[in-house]
């Protein structure tokens, strides 16, 4: 019983991942890329900030928001401005940071991204080595989960960086 609901619930995941690429329609990021996404943005099934916080937890969701953070362990250590620090994760938020009118006062706004899992994926996103993603719009697709003890997104699946 236990191994027919374990097989039911793996083939679950499989499909919702097949399911994700197809609604996401953007590939894993590549060199070759330059982080463009694809030109029918308008039509990826995507969730901004706001709707990824209320997702259940488990389910693999494809998020829409711009890294307005980097941060390392809980959400006291964000960095929003230059020089990051930390390399394991990146804030989303679904508007660009306005520094003169800052509006992140509260974690309600902000969704952690956990950098952890895939180090191709820490490479290419976080903020010590690429300060230029700072404020950049992104589509990231991945488990949601509880993470520095609020809704954010762990085991990144797929992650496109939008053009400037």
């Amino acid at each position: 019983m236990v191994k027919t609901n374990l097989k039911i619930t793996m083939m679950a995941v499989a499909m919702a991942c097949v399911s994700l690429t197809a609604a996401c329609e953007k590939d894993v990021f590549d060199e070759g890329s330059k982080g463009v996404i694809n030109k029918d943005t308008a039509q990826i099934d995507y969730m901004t900030v706001a709707e990824a916080q209320e997702a259940t937890v488990g389910e693999v969701i494809c998020v829409r928001g711009y890294i307005v953070a980097s941060c390392t362990r809980s959400m006291s250590n964000a960095d929003f401005t230059e020089p990051f620090e930390g390399s394991t994760a990146i804030i989303l938020a679904d508007e660009p940071a306005d520094l003169d009118d800052f509006k992140y006062l509260t974690d309600e706004h902000l969704f952690p991204v956990c950098l952890t899992e895939y180090k191709d994926v820490r490479a290419a996103l976080n903020l010590v080595d690429n300060p230029q993603l700072w404020n950049r719009l992104v589509y990231i697709s991945g488990v949601k989960s509880r993470y520095m003890s609020m809704p954010g997104l762990k085991k990144v699946l797929q992650y496109q960086v939008a053009a400037q």
